[in-house]
């Protein structure tokens, strides 16, 4: 079974492009457990408060260890049960990390530590990043009316933007990672691109 990530700016379109996909796997029969970070579980739950700005003061580095005890939760309660009989495409995975909280060389590296550190990590067989534009998610977001990100402002997006591709460059050694999409790609077209991938190409 196959373990898929889709990457991608606040606004990018991954939630999206993650039901699409799991239609196309159930209308070929094949079974299909969709899946998100932060989870709805206890650590998850804190971190959103974090990221709507419900509690602050929490420092870069604690919310990145958060993200980890999250993630670690997350696989052995969901992902690695969910693998042993369905395909498993998870909106966001360490790469989201690694781009919000790893804002530097120094401080991705410790980011990447963490991750490795608590947990039996999976490396997903291919990951897909939704290159959208920081402009571009921003006007996305503000057509949404929910609540938002502390993070969804343009700033803030063209900082993380050029993280995800620090990060891109740094895992792309060891990871399948595709760059997929566009400001004016629609999203039947980008799950039909990432469909060759994951079947005709053999990810």
């Amino acid at each position: 079974m196959k373990f898929i990530v889709i990457e991608g700016l606040d606004g990018c379109g991954k939630s999206t492009v993650t039901k699409l996909l799991a239609e196309r796997f159930a209308l070929h029969g094949l079974p299909c457990h969709t899946t998100f970070e932060p989870t709805k579980n206890q650590i998850g739950e804190l971190i959103r408060s974090i990221l709507t700005g419900k509690i602050t003061n929490i420092e870069n580095e604690s919310v990145a260890l958060l993200f980890a005890a999250d993630r670690y939760q997350h696989l052995k309660g969901e992902i690695f049960p969910a693998l042993e009989h369905s395909h498993v495409v998870c909106d966001r995975y360490y790469y989201s990390s690694m781009a919000y909280q790893g804002l530097d060389s120094d401080s991705l590296e410790r980011v990447i530590a963490y991750n490795q550190a608590v947990m039996p990590i999976r490396k997903p067989d291919i990951v897909f990043f939704l290159n959208v534009s920081p402009r571009e998610c921003i006007r996305r977001v503000a057509k949404r009316g929910e609540e938002n990100s502390i993070f969804e402002a343009l700033p803030e997006l063209e900082l993380r933007y050029d993280r995800y591709l620090a990060a891109i460059e740094r895992m792309k050694k060891t990871d399948n990672i595709i760059i997929v999409g566009s400001d004016i790609a629609g999203a039947e077209d980008i799950a039909a691109e990432m469909w060759q991938y994951i079947t005709i190409k053999k990810a």
